[in-house]
């Protein structure tokens, strides 16, 4: 059994791999320290009884969490697992059935003391639902749903469902595109940090152009995946669709890569939120005098990060009626803090249990 303080300095070892940390971000035995004090009142709240009032209290972790996992970038496999790991569980890893190579590969760069809490499963038997004190679940809302039929009433289900995330420009356009064409690039935008649309004040057609620029520079600089035939359709599809609604009128305008899919930019005058068809293709609106859930639509519910630029305390506050979690600068919406509130949820403080004597 090793201790809080044996367990930071093993994670942080294996978060100095490039494998892990293009993954992580440079997460150093500080950060993890003070992620625990800052969750848990104390770095030691897992190995011993502390003050609290008048009685004394111990952080208890669960046995076992099993940890499924969506297939769509390996970003979230990571947050779950070092969690997992850092209060001192054992972890069972359900990754999709097509596998998670960036996950699973990267795994033989933690030490043995870690990996000895680790165990990958591509598929689930009875054993492996009925032995988890934790269920971590991430995925779309119908695999949420399912995954949700399994759990006991003495389980604690922690889900992470379908989640989008948008920008919003107020100034200083230039230096805006160069941070937005990262937000939407990284991983082919197939995260829940990824931005599905943008929205700029003022002259918002001169933004996508400028925008267009730079996500051209990004894909030179970090080529774009290869694309499935199905997503191929797909953004030939959108791009038709496009150019047909521009023929007929200015609200609508597309900006594509020449003699590829790599990128598409389209200016759409509408302010409702429109779901990007993923792989670096992304909306541009103008930005409303009140942007408020009924002016984004549907989708106002799933909002996960509003990335902005320029990013001030004031702009920051004056979005928190909307539903998003989080408020980060633009061209940070991917690399969210250890310390973030994922989908709301403190992640450490809401896996452990308190026993209190006195």
């Amino acid at each position: 059994m090793t201790t809080t303080q044996e367990r930071i300095q093993l994670i942080a070892e294996a978060c100095s791999h490039d494998e892990i940390q293009q993954w992580t971000g440079d997460i150093t035995a500080h950060d993890l320290h003070a992620w625990v004090t800052n969750e848990l009142g104390s770095n030691m709240a897992l190995d011993a009884f502390l003050a609290h009032g008048p009685l004394q209290s111990k952080a208890i972790a669960p046995a076992c969490i099993l940890h499924i996992v969506s297939g769509n970038t390996a970003h979230a496999a990571f947050q779950s697992i070092i969690r997992g790991l850092l209060i001192g569980s054992h972890n069972v890893v359900k990754i999709p059935s097509t596998g998670l190579a960036e996950f699973t590969d990267a795994l033989e760069h933690f030490p043995d003391a870690l990996r000895e809490l680790i165990e990958i499963r591509s598929s689930l038997e009875d054993q492996d639902w009925s032995r988890a004190d934790v269920i971590i679940a991430i995925g779309s809302d119908e695999s949420i749903a399912a995954i949700h039929q399994h759990v006991k009433p003495h389980q604690l289900f922690i889900p992470h469902s379908h989640k989008v995330s948008i920008g919003i420009v107020y100034d200083d356009f230039e230096a805006a595109a160069i941070h937005a064409a990262r937000d939407v690039s990284l991983y082919n935008q197939r995260g829940c940090l990824s931005l599905h649309a943008i929205y700029a004040a003022g002259d918002s057609e001169r933004f996508a152009d400028l925008l267009a620029i730079e996500m051209e520079k990004f894909s030179q600089s970090n080529p774009a995946d290869t694309l499935t035939a199905s997503e191929a359709g797909t953004i030939r599809n959108l791009r038709e669709s496009t150019r047909f609604c521009s023929s007929n009128g200015p609200e609508v305008k597309l900006w594509e890569s020449s003699d590829s899919l790599n990128w598409t930019v389209i200016h759409d005058s509408s302010a409702i939120l429109k779901l990007s068809c993923l792989n670096r293709c992304v909306y541009v609106k103008p930005l409303p005098s009140e942007l408020d859930t009924a002016i984004l639509g549907p989708e106002a519910d799933h909002l996960s990060t509003i990335a902005i630029h320029p990013f001030t305390q004031e702009n920051a506050v004056s979005l928190e009626h909307l539903p998003a979690h989080r408020i980060c600068p633009l061209g940070q919406s991917q690399q969210p803090s250890l310390f973030w509130h994922h989908d709301g949820f403190a992640p450490l403080a809401s896996l452990v249990k308190w026993k209190d004597i006195g």
